[in-house]
């Protein structure tokens, strides 16, 4: 009894009178770690009943193979019950801490070196899965690895970890990113999607696929299935080249990503775009389409996030956009044409003209809906194009990512166009219509246009760097005048990168409010805050 000794001579309430059994089946409701953390700063008795049992058997993160680590699951069931989340990954990906059971292993039991044995180690890991009856989340990425390395030494051993997977009751997100499925059947030879385990698993709220080896024809109809067993889906990456994406229906799905993983061509666009229309429930979108795609004005009306390109933009602006009034819009992606005009050809029909009985007949396009875009970044997006889109709420957009921008003057216009922008990432090169060249921003221009974002909290990119040729004296006194004339500003890049995280530091700005009645400022330089895999916008608006 861990606790024993803490209830002797001590007037303990009701509650922490209970068993300790008891006590461990109330605290293994509390799902999330910082509940914890909560709940053991009340008291030592609280501490010594969370502190190790439950604190480090909420999520599992590691890197490694520690064969040690799961034996030790796989042992004790009655720690690996409370795992909620299990996260294996590459040796070199920092992108979250780890965090794994290290307390109460034995290291007599526990660190055996049959465990090591690479097929002990999977059977160790089966079995502490099949402990986890309430682990909700489940992500196992292996990408970038030397050689193209499959995720296990042999598919026997893929597959044993995911049957274990796939059996759990309550699983909800299910991640796998590389080269899984590679040795799995064509569905023309396993026609039920019996097989291969993954094809098994049902009631997720979110799944990730992500690697080539999943854009595969043969795996095409497996994803329809594995797709119709979670009618709840909420989140949902897969590769751009999945060919049935469109025969699917996600009444729930809130955010989608589609990333090219192995190539296509641009006739996928129309298929993409009959999904997204399909699927009006989407907040949270990520694609960059090929060519130019025909999306109908009402298409995404709830679209809050967009990281996307430019052609896809202009086409949520302008319904007749990637369709001509034919009525066969996909010949306007024939650009050029894609059969060579012989001189000696008889002339062809002329193109039709507004005057034309046929184009006479047909129903005018919609108007374009307004959509409340939060968050935005679309490559190739510049400062006037943004300020003619008609298809965003202006009063709705918090975060943006401009890629470039012309005049100074045309950011002028942007922050009064768009007062609530609080998230904002400029380069630190413009082109003024008077040069021909990129220019680099100076200091006083900096400060300049800054404080007229009067709600500016965070401010991303090189260019305060630049202006300042890295020099942290001067960057100290430059920051110091942002902080007077931008009262809200809370958080700048910084000139270090941090490979591990894979992005710049960041400068931390706090004020404080003095007895005096003044405000003091100081300021920290700090790493970048890790990157959630499951995240549709890639770290975006960090």
């Amino acid at each position: 009894m861990r606790r024993l000794s803490l209830k002797h001579g001590i007037q303990l309430s009701a509650f922490l009178a209970l068993p300790d059994e008891i006590l461990d089946e109330i605290v293994s409701e509390l799902d999330q770690h910082r509940d914890l953390v909560s709940f053991a700063l009340t008291s030592k008795a609280c501490a010594a009943t969370v502190i190790p049992h439950h604190t480090q058997y909420r999520i599992l993160r590691v890197r490694h193979t520690l064969p040690d680590m799961w034996a030790h699951l796989a042992r004790r069931s009655d720690l690996a019950r409370n795992v909620r989340e299990v996260h294996i990954c590459e040796r070199h990906n920092y992108g979250m801490p780890d965090h794994y059971p290290t307390t109460l292993i034995d290291k007599a039991l526990d660190g055996n070196l049959e465990n090591a044995e690479e097929s002990v180690r999977i059977r160790n890991l089966c079995l502490a899965l099949g402990h986890m009856q309430d682990l909700r989340v489940f992500s196992w990425s292996w990408r970038d690895i030397t050689g193209f390395q499959r995720p296990t030494s042999h598919p026997a051993h893929e597959n044993a970890v995911l049957t274990a997977v796939a059996r759990l009751p309550r699983l909800e997100t299910l991640s796998l990113n590389g080269r899984f499925a590679m040795h799995a059947m064509h569905s023309a030879l396993d026609p039920k999607s019996l097989q291969y385990p993954v094809w098994r698993v049902a009631n997720l709220q979110s799944l990730t696929l992500s690697g080539d080896t999943w854009s595969k024809i043969g795996n095409a109809k497996h994803l329809v299935h594995l797709l119709s067993q979670s009618p709840n889906l909420e989140y949902l990456e897969v590769p751009m080249e999945f060919v049935h994406l469109a025969d699917c229906t996600l009444p729930k799905l809130k955010k989608l990503k589609l990333l090219m993983q192995a190539g296509a061509s641009m006739a996928i666009d129309h298929s993409r775009a009959r999904f997204l229309q399909n699927h009006p429930s989407i907040e949270e979108l990520n694609w960059s389409p090929i060519g130019n795609p025909c999306i109908p004005p009402d298409t995404l009306p709830n679209l809050k996030s967009l990281v996307s390109n430019r052609q896809f933009i202009v086409a949520l602006n302008d319904p007749g956009f990637g369709s001509t009034t034919s009525p066969n819009p996909s010949l306007s992606l024939l650009t050029p044409p894609s059969t060579p005009i012989s001189l000696s050809s008889p002339p062809s029909a002329p193109m039709p003209t507004p005057s034309d009985p046929d184009l006479a007949s047909l129903p005018p396009l919609p108007p374009t809906i307004t959509r409340p875009i939060e968050s935005l970044d679309v490559a190739g997006l510049d400062a006037q194009m943004l300020l003619g889109l008609k298809c965003i709420d202006r009063s709705c957009l918090r975060k943006l990512k401009l890629h470039t921008f012309g005049d100074i003057s045309t950011l002028h216009e942007l922050a009064e166009t768009f007062p609530n922008i609080e998230w904002l990432w400029l380069p630190p090169l413009h082109l003024p219509s008077d040069a021909s060249y990129p220019v680099s921003l100076s200091r006083e221009q900096w400060l300049e246009i800054l404080p007229r974002f009067t709600n500016l909290q965070v401010f991303r990119g090189p260019g305060l760097w630049s202006s300042i040729k890295n020099d942290k004296q001067t960057m100290h006194e430059l920051l110091m005048d942002l902080i007077a004339f931008c009262p809200n500003l809370r958080e700048v890049d910084h000139c270090d990168f941090y490979e591990k995280f894979g992005a710049f530091k960041r400068v931390q700005i706090t004020r404080l409010e003095g007895e005096d009645g003044h405000q003091h400022v100081t300021y920290a330089v700090a790493k970048p805050n890790p990157r959630y895999p499951l995240d549709v916008m890639d770290g975006a608006f960090a």
